[in-house]
């Protein structure tokens, strides 16, 4: 019997289909960027009142660093990001290990919990995280409205959550034979954990050290409000841009945007691989 070969004819279509949904995809994605550059070099009169700049305005990208203290709010930024993610991923290695390696009690509920804490809105915690923190400091006559300490804690309450359900996950799919043997040869668990799971683990611990890293960088509503003019981070002194100003400063706002996008692109261009192996690996079970 023959095999019957589709004609290459039929074929055609659906290749150009898949290629114009790509290329609008891209479009889709690419439009706001470009739009962002085009204004970025207009001068701060005619900026955003055009869409191509009648003369390229490079002075834009010194002006910005003069108007606002945007390098102090960038090392706030950056500071808060990778304490959030480092200590995300520190911590959630040890809960996930617990979850993905023991048996107790109600652990499904707490699983499930995990992924239910995702779907409450951040506006709804604001108000009663500020309580909290205003009565701990009057109690123990500590700082933490205003400090790095109370942002990277509140990031933390929403980034370890998810960081524990992946790594979780991701451990669940290690083999527990390597365990099974270092634990024969006389390894305790947390040397089990440090010496055999935690080099193991280093792709899922990219992956959330990203999301929290991501989740930090990209607030606002936090930020806004537990934060004081020495740790104020860029998502927040962006507005001083069209804030402090008689005139709002179109042009240096979307340069400014596109500076405080660099380190996320650059994050990703790093850790790409581990990306991509975390969450293939994550994704096998649970």
């Amino acid at each position: 019997m023959g095999v019957a070969v589709r004609p290459r004819a039929a074929m055609r279509p659906r290749a150009a289909g898949r290629y114009l949904l790509a290329l609008a995809y891209v479009l889709f994605v690419l439009l706001p960027v470009v739009y962002m550059v085009l204004v970025s070099l207009q001068d701060a009169v005619t900026a955003g009142d055009v869409v191509v700049p009648r003369q390229l305005h490079w002075q834009t990208f010194v002006e910005m660093w003069q108007t606002v203290d945007l390098g102090t709010y960038l090392r706030n930024s950056l500071l808060i990001a990778v304490l959030t993610g480092v200590f995300a991923s520190i911590l959630a290695l040890g809960a996930g290990y617990v979850v993905a390696r023991f048996r107790f009690r109600f652990r499904n509920a707490f699983r499930v919990a995990l992924l239910a804490t995702n779907t409450v809105p951040g506006v709804l915690l604001l108000l009663p995280l500020f309580v909290v923190y205003v009565i701990v400091q009057q109690a123990l006559s500590v700082h933490i409205v205003g400090s790095y300490f109370g942002v990277v804690l509140t990031y933390m309450t929403f980034a370890l959550p998810f960081s524990i359900w992946m790594l979780s996950v991701y451990i669940a799919n290690l083999p527990g034979e390597i365990e099974e043997q270092a634990l024969v040869d006389g390894a305790t668990r947390f040397q089990v954990l440090r010496h055999v799971t935690f080099p193991l683990a280093v792709p899922g611990m990219v992956v959330t050290f990203v999301f929290s890293f991501l989740l930090a960088w990209n607030d606002v509503l936090f930020a806004s409000v537990l934060t004081s003019p020495a740790t104020r981070t860029v998502s927040v002194g962006l507005q001083s841009y069209l804030a402090e100003n008689q005139l709002p400063l179109w042009n240096q706002l979307m340069a400014a945007s596109i500076v405080s996008a660099v380190p996320a692109v650059v994050l990703f261009m790093v850790v790409q691989r581990w990306i991509v192996a975390g969450l293939s690996a994550g994704s096998l079970k649970g």
